[in-house]
């Protein structure tokens, strides 16, 4: 299917978010992601294809991606930066289990850097239908800017069981913060969401600490070494 480019903003920093309508109805669950195709000339070793969690909550209408854009970037985020309003992306998805299954349980969120954009889709979606999330929300990142952090605490503002700690470097998340976070709520899930090393080393060692692999989900983003 096609998406349709409406418009891109600026989130923080660096960040930007691209807005998109499908040309069809499409429905996702918070915490899924679509696989774009963008052919382009002069293309690096990255290639042409791309998978994004949709940073926008499905209420909101639009399919949303949220991601770091500099010179540094990849031809495909270079080409999508330049994208205008009624260009076309050819999509596929939407696909992932990174989703909340049951909102009566308590839940731990380790957001590294944009890594907050599936929890920023979970959180907005359950505020908008009027249910409370049990969170805990870990988020670590850069001195730069906090992508989301003025809606992260308008939703605190009205959800009482949303807890934010805001992990500046040069400050770091270790497994002793999140074990802390676990200890003091009752049989928790834990979300680690951000680059891929990352995510999977905190992955290991939480399993290395008794934690068993059904309280543990992993959404790990390719391409980046660290947030």
């Amino acid at each position: 299917m096609k998406f349709k480019f409406v418009r891109s903003q600026p989130v923080v920093s660096d960040v930007r978010s691209f807005i998109f309508e499908p040309e069809e109805p499409v429905k996702w669950q918070p915490g899924q992601y679509f696989h774009y195709t963008l052919p382009h000339d002069n293309q690096d070793d990255r290639g042409n294809e791309r998978w994004f969690t949709c940073s926008a909550a499905p209420s909101e209408g639009h399919v949303m991606i949220s991601t770091r854009i500099s010179d540094k970037s990849s031809s495909f985020k270079k080409v999508l930066d330049k994208l205008q309003p009624g260009d076309e992306i050819e999509v596929d998805g939407p696909e992932g289990d990174f989703t909340i299954d049951d909102i009566s349980r308590n839940y731990i969120f380790v957001a590294f850097g944009i890594g907050i954009t599936p929890y920023r889709s979970m959180l907005l979606e359950s505020a908008n239908k009027g249910e409370k999330l049990k969170v805990d929300l870990i988020y670590a990142n850069r001195p730069t800017g906090t992508p989301f952090k003025e809606e992260l605490e308008q939703l605190k503002s009205t959800n009482s069981d949303l807890k934010i700690e805001y992990v500046i470097d040069p400050q770091q998340v270790n497994k002793e913060l999140i074990k802390q976070h676990m200890d003091a709520v009752e049989n928790p899930f834990v979300y680690l969401s951000g680059p891929e090393p990352v995510v999977k080393d905190f992955g290991a060692q939480l399993e290395a600490m008794g934690v068993s692999k059904e309280q543990i989900k992993l959404d790990d983003f390719p391409g980046y070494e660290t947030y």
